[in-house]
């Protein structure tokens, strides 16, 4: 198969303005995930308050999700990836989203040689869009794809000259630990177009109640993050502050891991 251009990779789901209006544009946020559904339930609630302010918000889908879990068993893979496109432009639809690059990789393509092509065309992608913040995986999540993507990403991040966007992580298969700097986004007002929009990856809801997990999780954050102070929203996202990753572009992520654990020893042990 032929090498897509950036163009070829990107599914617009806002028909009414180009692909090429948002080119470096100022505002412009990027979401990377692993598989389709995962910047959804990381960043949805960011992503629908950033489409409201008129800001292009973007996805990329690093694997084709072929390989999910499904309760249909005759759904072969190849049908399996073409739903989960389908319904990752659906969820992008309602949350407001400019649209999505798919890179349509396999999971056991993030390492070696074909890692680094993944690399380079996500780099590709990151230099046309020019983000000011940038979403992936944190590094504690215990899912190796997204472990993947997140080591690539960084390294994409790296090789665009120029760029210095904030560099959010967000925790699905994992949690916060640690004592570097957490952001904590209130996403109450768009809490019911986040579950919508994970509803609309109904082949994962068939097997998981994502949606359900996914307002508990939102909601719990909430309650309990601070642990002597008044509940100050219903609903949070919380994201790990990666930025200092792309400042000390030397640092790896064992070292900021070893440092985050060691910033948590220091505060409360």
């Amino acid at each position: 198969m032929g090498k897509l251009s950036l163009k070829e990779k990107f599914i617009a789901v806002q028909k009414e303005v180009p692909l090429e209006e948002y080119q470096g544009k100022k505002g412009n946020i990027l979401v990377i995930a692993p598989h389709p559904d995962d910047d959804i339930l990381g960043a949805g609630g960011t992503m629908a308050e950033a489409a409201d302010q008129g800001r292009g918000v973007f996805s990329v889908y690093v694997t084709d999700g072929r390989g999910s879990p499904r309760k249909n068993k005759n759904i072969s893979d190849d049908e399996m990836a073409a739903l989960r496109q389908k319904e990752a432009l659906s969820a992008l639809q309602v949350i407001g989203a400019v649209g999505g690059f798919f890179l349509n990789r396999r999971s056991n393509e993030l390492a070696g040689e074909k890692g680094r092509e993944a690399e380079e065309i996500l780099a590709e992608i990151i230099k046309y869009i020019f983000p000011e913040e940038v979403y992936l995986p944190a590094p504690y999540e215990r899912h190796r794809t997204h472990q993947h993507c997140t080591r690539l990403s960084i390294e994409s991040l790296r090789a665009v000259p120029g760029l210095k966007p904030i560099l959010l992580g967000y925790s699905l298969w994992g949690s916060f630990w640690g004592g570097r700097q957490r952001v904590v986004r209130d996403v109450g007002p768009f809490i019911r177009k986040k579950v919508e929009a994970v509803l609309a990856h109904s082949s994962q809801i068939d097997y998981k109640n994502y949606h359900q997990g996914i307002l508990g999780k939102n909601n719990c954050e909430a309650i309990f993050w601070e642990s002597h102070e008044m509940q100050k929203n219903e609903f949070v996202e919380i994201y790990l502050d990666m930025t200092e990753l792309l400042e000390y572009k030397e640092m790896t992520l064992e070292t900021f891991i070893c440092q985050d654990v060691k910033a948590f020893m220091a505060a409360f042990l």
